[in-house]
């Protein structure tokens, strides 16, 4: 019978099964690879555009006259991802102006700060809540 058992040629139940367990969990380490992926795309994705919407204001900050600084200051305007002003926009930014900067009257500080809108399941947009932190450029102006 000994000889008979050395002979037979084959797998066993359990290595069948250490073998499937195996490979499920490769398959679901894989699909949480390209899960944490598809997130950690979006969230750069929304970190660019926020970056480039405040390096837009800035840009566009510096054709003003040192004078008119003060007045563009601007409190949760929404934007889209363009940096158009629209009230369904994805985007809030923030500009602050401290004028007299460091009690220095010909250093103006500016501080642009761009968050993303959180979007609803249904699609819709939520007026209050914002995904993740805040993206914020500053930078001085100085009159000379």
């Amino acid at each position: 019978m000994n000889r008979l058992l050395k002979n037979c040629k084959g797998i066993t139940l359990v290595e069948v099964i250490v073998s499937i367990v195996l490979v499920i969990i490769v398959l679901v380490s894989l699909i949480a690879i390209v899960i944490q992926g598809s997130v950690f795309s979006r969230r750069m994705d929304m970190i660019y555009t926020a970056s480039s919407l405040g390096q837009r204001r800035i840009d566009l900050l510096k054709r003003f006259s040192f004078d008119q600084l003060s007045a563009a200051a601007e409190t949760d305007v929404r934007i889209d991802a363009d940096g158009t002003v629209n009230p369904g926009g994805n985007y809030v930014r923030t500009t602050e102006i401290d004028t007299e900067f460091d009690d220095n009257p010909y250093l103006t500080k500016i501080k642009v700060s761009v968050k993303k809108i959180k979007v609803n399941i249904d699609g819709s947009i939520s007026s209050t809540e914002t995904s993740g932190q805040p993206v914020v450029m500053e930078t001085l102006f100085a009159e000379y």
